[in-house]
């Protein structure tokens, strides 16, 4: 019999096309590979043949002066988005981003330099008995490796964040079951879809996967249209307003969703990765060989290209990593401008969205929940400082 047994791990369970809506397609994951990977390794590969074969000088200086342009428009990005999430009482500037970027490189050399001592170690009991023309060959040949396996590295670990951001993307609804809310509440969501621009809003319950922001609501934008996938738990713990707060708030979500602007910097990102990268792999490589591929003149040029698109990077990250957070603390701003009515306080709605713990525990156990928490507190709801009591 066990010749026979099927492993189960090796098999996956059929995606439900019912979750079509909520997935990133096969075409439209092919379309983001392109602009995201693609586009990006193209374009490095392309001032990297220009590096060695056209004038170095001239190359040198056009990726400062583009480093340079990309630095200021990091800077000017990274200092609005910071300035947007202060108004939700997270913290943090410019500066701190340059700070710990420099704190981080004295990091990464401290901690190098342990590995870097027992290798040498190993390296002079290894060849102690060689001539010492052997050990440097062997050590050069090493260098040499490693200079032409970091660009392949780059695209590597782009590649890889990709395909984490699909996995992530596409896991966010578990399945959905066969009912959906009652009558009325659709409808009233459908009308205040079409408040908010879209053309309908269908909703269904579903099974949600624990997320970051605490969210009991998934929704997605096909054709104008809103599909909600509705947490069976919340439907089932909820009052009926609080369900209609959480399944507004996601259409809201979508109305101010900017997609497209963070995929273009993020293309923008992936190519200032890969081409730093790739320029110190070409520098590796041209100081350990013996044919200078980096024209000695042009070290320094070459080492100034890396730093300033290294920065112009980390400082558009900035940006990249707050994408998300900053659009979930706009969807509450708004939801809670939408929903406040004569018959609804703005106090409520901040209330249901900020204990939904009470509907679903396993949505709240995030830190981005708690970013939402202490955004959506009242002045008078704050805690008390000594000086107070």
């Amino acid at each position: 019999m066990q010749d026979y047994q099927i492993n189960i791990s090796s098999h996956k369970r059929v995606r439900d096309p019912e979750l079509a809506p909520f997935l990133i397609e096969k075409n439209l994951s092919v379309l983001l590979g392109f602009i995201l990977i693609l586009v990006p390794v193209v374009i490095t590969a392309i001032i990297t043949l220009s590096v060695i074969f056209l004038d170095q000088f001239l190359v040198f200086l056009l990726l400062i002066s583009v480093g340079l342009i990309l630095f200021s428009a990091a800077i000017v990005l990274a200092h609005s988005t910071y300035k947007q999430l202060k108004q939700f009482r997270i913290t943090g500037s410019v500066f701190q981003d340059l700070y710990r970027l420099i704190e981080s490189f004295g990091f990464r050399i401290q901690a190098a330099l342990f590995p870097l001592i027992f290798l040498l170690f190993i390296f002079s009991i290894l060849f102690s008995g060689t001539e010492n023309g052997g050990t440097s060959d062997l050590i050069s040949n090493g260098l040499q490796l490693l200079g032409a396996i970091i660009p392949f590295l780059s695209i590597i670990l782009i590649s890889n964040t990709f395909l984490n951001y699909l996995d992530g993307y596409n896991n966010r609804v578990s399945s959905l079951a066969d009912r959906s809310p009652e009558e009325n509440f659709r409808e009233e969501l459908k009308d205040w879809g079409r408040t908010l621009g879209f053309s309908d809003v269908k909703i269904r319950l579903a099974d949600l996967q624990p997320n970051y922001y605490g969210r009991l609501a998934i929704g997605a934008e096909v054709d104008n249209i809103v599909f909600i996938g509705y947490s069976k738990i919340a439907q089932f713990q909820a009052e009926r307003d609080q369900s209609l707060v959480f399944c507004v708030r996601e259409i809201c979500r979508l109305s101010l969703e900017k997609r497209r602007a963070f995929y273009l910097l993020y293309s923008i990102h992936n190519f200032l990765f890969t081409l730093y990268l790739t320029l110190s792999g070409i520098l590796i490589f041209s100081l350990s060989a013996d044919t200078m591929i980096i024209q000695e003149a042009n070290i320094i040029f070459c080492i100034l290209a890396i730093i300033v698109l290294l920065i112009a990077d980390a400082l558009l990250k900035t940006y990249i990593s707050s994408f998300d957070i900053l659009l979930e603390l706009k969807t509450d701003q708004k939801t809670v401008e939408v929903l406040t009515s004569e018959f609804r306080s703005a106090e409520s709605i901040r209330r249901y969205l900020r204990l939904t713990e009470q509907v679903n525990p396993l949505m709240t156990a995030y830190p981005g929940f708690k970013f939402r928490r202490l955004a959506l507190l009242e002045e008078k709801e704050r805690r008390k400082f000594w000086d107070d009591l």
